[in-house]
């Protein structure tokens, strides 16, 4: 196929009728419109123009399908005798997939405001600690990473995981109220998924742990499943 001189181009773009474009169309707008004038002219050809040539290497971004990660275990009002809820709060994730996950550009939204590094990765059938104190529990054969400000909120709340593109892959909502098991709220242990089955924000699914202070990067002390 035979294609056209750039000389070609310019002159039939030239000699051509400009075309305006509404941006309220029910196409939502042009393509070809890209130098914010609201209409397509030689100012966009010229752009193209510029690029000519360029190999891109970078796809468009990726949508999914995001694996399944679990909210394992929330240590939301530890004990007096353990420590601040400052130093010892803690979440868990879980991974039950046989391959591990790259977790860069993944995060944690509503009560908490993280995004997970570079480098960041859940293990095949592993667990990754996030907490209001990275110190606490490093060194211990998990990854952990620190939340920076905030924490989780004694009288529950809606804590969601989102995939890099913002899809929400996991969301629960806690409480220490009705029938959510009450010894979590500052009696010592943590508070265990036991069914990865279910409604995750249902009490039915959860219950303290028999561990003061929980079982942080470890198989829950109640897992059903």
């Amino acid at each position: 196929m035979r294609y056209p001189s750039f000389l070609s181009l310019l002159v039939l773009m030239a000699t051509s009728p400009v075309v305006a474009f509404s941006q309220n169309t029910a196409t939502g707008g042009c393509p070809t419109e890209l130098d914010g004038d609201g209409v397509v002219g030689m100012s966009d050809l010229l752009i193209v123009l510029a690029d000519f040539g360029t190999t891109c290497h970078e796809g468009p971004p990726s949508s999914g399908p995001w694996p399944t990660l679990y909210f394992s275990e929330l240590h939301y009002n530890p004990a007096s005798v353990q420590g601040s809820d400052s130093e010892f709060e803690f979440l868990e994730l879980y991974n039950p997939d046989s391959s591990a996950v790259d977790l860069e550009g993944w995060s944690l939204s509503e009560g908490l405001s993280f995004t997970f590094p570079s480098g960041a990765v859940i293990d095949a059938g592993g667990f990754v600690v996030v907490t209001a104190h990275a110190v606490t529990y490093s060194g211990l054969g998990y990854p952990v990473y620190d939340w920076g400000s905030g924490g989780l909120h004694n009288s529950g709340e809606l804590l969601a995981l989102r995939a890099p593109d913002g899809q929400v892959v996991e969301s629960v909502t806690y409480s220490d109220s009705g029938d959510w098991d009450g010894a979590p709220d500052g009696l010592g242990p943590s508070l265990e998924r036991l069914f990865l089955s279910g409604d995750p924000s249902s009490p039915d699914q959860w219950s303290a742990s028999i561990n003061v202070g929980g079982t942080p990067g470890a198989i829950n002390s109640l897992w059903v499943d």
